[in-house]
């Protein structure tokens, strides 16, 4: 298990001076990087050895969120490796140990030359210790999308009610391609946030620089999702939250 010790900065926090659902994605993600670092596997080894693991889907639920100058502990450990899949549980801590947070996360092996998924190696495997899974009630790793009669809001060429989100260079990470974060940041931005804790992502494909992104908001009685499409409706991302 890998674990890394953080203090919530006035960066982090919003109008509430406590974090949003964004900032956990961030500290997640923060997290797996350092974990894998710390076993030879980080953005170096990538860069030589062209594979990587791809962020596939994230499933998040929150007790609370931790406020300004709260000292908090990120922990990660992988559950299991399955063909092309690779599983990944979370949780953040507070000052005496009890878990605010926990998460699931699934990853795709990816030949990064062809951007294909593969079967990992012994080799590509090592170093991740397994532990035991996080109780909690998996999700699917896909969202299935709400049928267009919930469709409440939407952006398009010709008819808009959302604002269209371009790819900006901020936005882009060390592949190339929207930071994982990045999706949440924007689609969240387009609701009400306050009462979310509850959230699931499903990675689809990669938005590049330059690239226009086309949101859509459906809601029904349980869920409320924000489909992140590109200009012929086809995702890049889709995001699902919960209320409570």
């Amino acid at each position: 298990m890998y674990e890394m010790k953080r203090t919530v900065t006035y960066s982090q926090v919003g109008s509430t001076l406590s974090m949003d659902m964004a900032g956990i994605v961030h500290f997640l993600q923060d997290c797996t990087l350092a974990h894998s670092e710390s076993i030879g596997k980080g953005i170096s080894h990538v860069k030589e050895h062209r594979k990587a693991w791809f962020l596939s889907s994230w499933q998040i639920e929150v007790e609370r969120f931790p406020g300004y100058q709260e000292n908090v502990t990120v922990r990660t450990w992988p559950y299991e490796f399955k063909s092309m899949y690779g599983y990944r549980n979370f949780d953040i801590l507070d000052e005496n140990a009890n878990p605010i947070v926990r998460a699931n996360s699934i990853w795709i092996f990816m030949d990064i030359e062809r951007m294909l998924p593969i079967r990992p190696t012994e080799e590509d495997m090592r170093g991740y210790e397994l532990y035991k899974a996080i109780e909690m009630k998996y999700a699917p790793r896909k969202i299935k999308q709400l049928d267009p009669e919930y469709r409440i809001a939407y952006c398009s060429d010709t008819d808009s009610v959302l604002p269209k989100i371009k790819v900006r260079r901020s936005f882009i990470d060390s592949n190339n391609h929207v930071n994982n974060g990045r999706y949440v940041m924007e689609g969240l931005d387009l609701i009400e946030q306050d009462d979310i804790r509850k959230l699931r992502v499903d990675y689809r494909k990669a938005a590049m620089l330059g690239d226009i992104i086309y949101p859509s908001i459906y809601k029904n009685e349980y869920v409320t999702q924000i489909v992140l499409n590109d200009a012929d409706d086809n995702p890049y991302v889709l995001l699902e939250v919960e209320k409570e």
